[in-house]
């Protein structure tokens, strides 16, 4: 994704206890907030006459977010999202004027609630948002995300776009049916059609053509479609050692990325246990206690799960039960910042499924 300038960010440092102060003062800053843009005369102009609710989920994913960002110091992930963000706001008909007032308004509430020397440190980050809002609104085009397609299935790819689009869940299945009979055309399907497919959908979303209904049923029926497609290969003998644990963060709802690779690793011969989304982490804890797999795969796709994530890393690595066992972090979020799986704590990355295949194989390989 594009940064709004080379430069941001290179001046931004907060301290871990102003991080931890802008956490833990965050439900009184966003009330504050939301209190401060609610009473705005012009506020249906500037949310483009959305109701106020979207703007209250858009100020506590934002607090979430600058929270992960200022405690991770994180300055390159946050110069690549603000692109995005005016970009999905925007499609939205939100005001690009809306932008730079809420910024002001967290500033007031963060120097309302936060210590002086606390404040002054939080606040530097968002007047850098404010000095780069001309560019991010120029930008903002080339903060959408998409994903480029095989030639070869470029057709099947649109086909199955197209059945997502209208509902047609007996179009998908027609089409998998004609071109999945073998484990290699399986993963080929998952890598080349499904994942293109689901980065559209995203794409559409992004730029306001589809709404969020259309975009979850679309994600339903991809799911569906997995499940079954699935069942059309027989199972591939797994390795009794070889366990892997796949899952989504917690808090985190995208988990197509997660069972694609949980899947793949299956058909390679992994004896997997795919937990899916939204798993807290004390649960995921308790499974791999239970197991004691080789591998924990996590997939993070919005940047204000970071700190979750990390939270079940941190937790892996402080129990010897798991001095063994390798992390492997991926998703949309983790592919954005170069080094961000270092600073979670994992072990490793891939930015797409059949990387991490590879990288898993080669993790297996080096075991002793």
């Amino acid at each position: 994704m594009q940064r709004v300038s080379d430069d941001f960010g290179k001046n931004l440092s907060v301290s871990a206890s102003a991080a931890m102060e802008y956490e833990s003062q965050g439900e009184k800053m966003l009330k504050r907030v939301n209190e401060l843009m609610a009473a705005r005369e012009d506020i249906s102009e500037l949310l483009g006459m959305n109701p106020l609710y979207i703007m209250y989920d858009n100020n506590s994913n934002h607090l979430q977010f600058i929270s992960n960002v200022i405690k991770l110091n994180d300055y390159d992930l946050l110069a690549k999202s603000l692109p995005w963000v005016y970009k999905t706001y925007t499609s939205r008909d939100f005001s690009v004027e809306f932008f730079p007032e809420v910024l002001k308004a967290w500033m007031k509430a963060i120097d309302e609630f936060l210590t002086p020397e606390s404040a002054a440190q939080v606040i530097e980050v968002y007047l850098e948002m404010l000095d780069s809002h001309n560019a991010a609104v120029e930008h903002a085009q080339e903060g959408l995300i998409q994903m480029k397609v095989d030639e070869d299935w470029k057709a099947i790819e649109r086909q199955t776009v197209l059945a997502l689009l209208t509902g047609d869940y007996k179009k998908l299945r027609e089409i998998a049916n004609r071109e999945i009979n073998s484990e290699k055309l399986l993963a080929d399907f998952y890598l080349k059609v499904v994942q293109p497919a689901m980065y559209e959908i995203g794409y559409l979303w992004q730029t306001g053509e589809i709404s969020v209904a259309e975009e979850h049923l679309a994600t339903s029926l991809m799911n569906r479609l997995m499940a079954s497609t699935y069942s059309m290969i027989e199972t591939v003998p797994s390795h009794p050692r070889r366990k892997a644990v796949v899952l989504s963060s917690q808090n985190e709802y995208h988990e197509l990325g997660a069972r694609i690779l949980a899947d793949l690793l299956e058909l390679s011969g992994w004896n997997v246990s795919y937990l899916g989304a939204n798993t807290p982490v004390s649960e995921v804890l308790k499974h791999l206690k239970k197991n004691l797999p080789f591998l924990l795969a996590i997939s993070v796709t919005m940047s204000f799960n970071l700190d979750l994530t990390k939270k079940l890393i941190q937790s892996v690595h402080n129990d010897s039960d798991f001095k063994t066992m390798r992390i492997m972090v991926g998703g949309l979020v983790i592919n954005e910042s170069e080094d961000l799986w270092k600073r979670l704590g994992a072990d490793g990355t891939a930015e797409s499924a059949d990387e991490a295949i590879e990288l898993a194989k080669q993790w297996w390989k080096e075991r002793e």
